[in-house]
């Protein structure tokens, strides 16, 4: 049964103009509208074959998806013209069209006319060329940086002790060595990297006195000023909320209304200019403790979030009035109880073994986000999969987005994924196509599947 178009949808389809931008969200029906502008342009009197067109989608899964619904819906247009040779030869046609992603037909493009490029007398390539993976460039590129630095060495220039001694410190080169990798991996991002790094020297050589007058200067200025803005937004609508509530009001009320203030001045100092902005105090004031807050509202909006009995929501209850967030903490890998944390036994662990989980383990965390084993955390009661809206997001995924995701591909290049379903959901989709995930599934076997623990 075909589905009926929107009136926009159609529009879509009907266009015969030039360029043409579509905006939809995911599952809005985008690819049927493709579908149907291309056999519009196939079936109607242009009669044209669906090898004339160029069709670049993201990921190869979407070209091979795009390519069989086409298919697909061109064999249920032969279905009710069985006689129509057109139609025909479009279903033989689908399986030879140009429909790729753009790195595909950048590679059969170059291919096909390997021919006609000019190295000017050296070797270049040939028709059976290939491009090199991620994987197999990752390990070129480990494998070349060694002498890379051993040439930056040799010739040590004063900019390049000061970067030296910035960044290689430590046993070895390691952390120079990933600043390199990473640097050079984001430049990848510019057309023209090695360009866009001559502009950059460039732009550098001739700074203004006042920072805030450059790019970068710029830049952190308007993102400081949005960000002071939206959380003094934040601090004003909590002294609200707490309005009728004594034990909260008094306890929290003064630390949030200062808090909201120096939010608001640092606003301010930035539209005057970098040296302002740094000369404004911000000394956070201490939150205090709401000991008597009996609130049978929030009691029980507590107790919904954390589903849990009356005896747990009052008790994480006090433990929120208690909660300092910078005093008292413990080591976060001492301080969760879950079954992988206690098969691994931190309390028996030696020095050398801490030093290992600091570099390799990541926790992850609804409250948190990313911890390293030794961050210190508070007690607190928030999972994962919590029904909770946060700063305008409708969920704690939607919240974290792709943070926790960007956050470990920095690390590394693999991740062997030892958590639960919930808080591997909130990675495992933000991963990019670099980092190679190993997930661990923790279950028995029950009636010949397995169930998860």
């Amino acid at each position: 049964m075909s589905v009926e178009l929107t009136r926009d949808q159609q529009a879509v389809v009907d266009n015969e103009g030039g360029s043409l931008l579509v905006s939809a969200a995911a599952g809005s029906g985008k690819t049927r509208v493709l579908v149907d502008r291309l056999l519009r342009r196939v079936l109607g009197p242009e009669r044209a074959d669906v090898d004339d067109f160029l069709i670049i989608t993201y990921t190869r899964a979407a070209a091979a998806e795009l390519r069989e619904r086409i298919a697909r819906e061109l064999a249920a247009r032969m279905a009710d013209r069985p006689g129509d040779r057109h139609l025909q030869r479009q279903l033989t046609l689908v399986y030879q069209a140009d429909i790729k992603t753009i790195d595909a037909f950048c590679t059969a493009l170059v291919r096909e006319n390997v021919h006609l490029l000019d190295f000017g007398g050296e070797r270049g390539l040939t028709a059976d060329f290939r491009v090199l993976d991620e994987g197999e460039a990752a390990l070129l590129r480990r494998r070349v940086l060694p002498r890379v630095l051993e040439e930056f060495y040799a010739d040590l220039t004063p900019g390049g002790a000061q970067l030296a001694d910035a960044f290689g410190f430590g046993r070895d080169d390691s952390r120079l060595e990933d600043l390199v990798l990473d640097l050079h991996a984001k430049i990848q991002s510019h057309a023209y990297p090695e360009l866009w790094l001559v502009e950059q020297r460039e732009s550098w050589a001739g700074l203004p006195e006042d920072v805030g007058e450059t790019a970068y200067g710029r830049e952190l200025l308007a993102a400081v000023a949005r960000k002071a803005r939206h959380w003094a937004a934040i601090l004003e609508e909590g002294l609200d909320r707490m309005a009728g509530d004594e034990a909260v009001e008094k306890a929290y009320g003064p630390a949030f209304q200062q808090g909201a203030g120096m939010l608001r001045e640092l606003a301010e100092a930035v539209e005057i200019g970098w040296d302002r902005a740094g000369a404004v105090p911000l000394d956070w004031p201490r939150l205090g403790a709401a000991r008597k807050c009996q609130s049978p509202e929030l009691r029980d909006r507590l107790k919904s979030l954390w589903k849990c009995s009356d005896a747990i929501a009052g008790e994480n209850l006090r433990r929120l009035e208690r909660m300092d967030l910078r005093r008292g903490l413990t080591p976060a890998i001492l301080s969760y109880e879950g079954i992988q944390y206690r098969y691994m036994a931190p309390d028996v662990f030696t020095d050398a073994q801490f030093d290992y989980l600091q570099e390799h383990l990541r926790i992850l965390s609804g409250f948190y986000g990313l911890l390293r084993p030794f961050d210190g955390v508070t007690p607190y009661r928030l999972e994962m999969q919590a029904k909770l809206s946060v700063d305008g997001a409708k969920d704690l995924y939607a919240f974290w987005g792709a943070d926790l995701a960007s956050a470990l591909a920095q690390d590394a290049g693999w991740v062997l994924d030892l958590a639960s379903k919930e808080y591997s959901d909130a990675v495992a989709k933000h991963l990019p196509p670099s980092v190679r995930l190993v997930r661990c599934v923790f279950g028995e076997e029950q009636e010949g599947r397995v169930v998860e623990k």
